[in-house]
């Protein structure tokens, strides 16, 4: 497995907003790429947004996006394909059930919300209404592109924005 993930980087703490954003690479050695946790300084209990963006087709057949959240700051995923497992945390749930058109410059955009009113919005045939996912307050997060086939060679660049205020 060539998997490499890039820590999650803080790009902007201005304006009370945090801009944190993770590089993931995969290769054709993967069914599945996924981030290291986010740092602890992203605040579980207000709405965030995450912007996923792909240099080229990820791969060939759909790609859905998944949620994994953590309890500890041991928390982190291994493995790959029907192996994907947590040490300190669970899949939350599936975000979206296709990625794979994410090819640069298309960037995908959800809103992750503690308190949503609404149902959540996960499949491409509801896109228009925006992505929205509720989730379980928890001190850490990843993401996990949870490839039925193997992946083709590219990488992946998650962001994740917040307002602090």
């Amino acid at each position: 497995m060539a998997l490499t993930q890039g820590a999650w980087t803080n790009k902007s703490s201005s304006k009370n907003s945090m801009i944190i954003t993770c590089n993931v690479a995969f290769t054709t050695a993967e069914n599945d790429a996924y981030t290291l946790k986010t740092p602890a300084d992203l605040d579980p209990t207000k709405q965030w947004t995450l912007l996923l963006k792909c240099a080229a087709t990820p791969d060939g057949q759909a790609l859905p996006l998944d949620l994994w959240g953590g309890y500890t700051s041991s928390f982190a995923l291994t493995g790959d394909a029907t192996t994907v497992a947590a040490t300190d945390g669970v899949k939350i749930k599936q975000v979206f059930d296709d990625v794979v058109l994410a090819v640069s410059p298309l960037i995908y955009e959800f809103t992750f919300d503690p308190n949503l009113p609404v149902a959540d919005v996960v499949t491409v045939a509801a896109i228009g209404s925006g992505a929205k996912v509720r989730i379980p307050v928890l001190p850490y997060y990843a993401f996990n592109l949870n490839g039925g086939s193997t992946l083709n060679a590219t990488n992946a660049d998650f962001t994740i924005i917040q307002v602090q205020r």
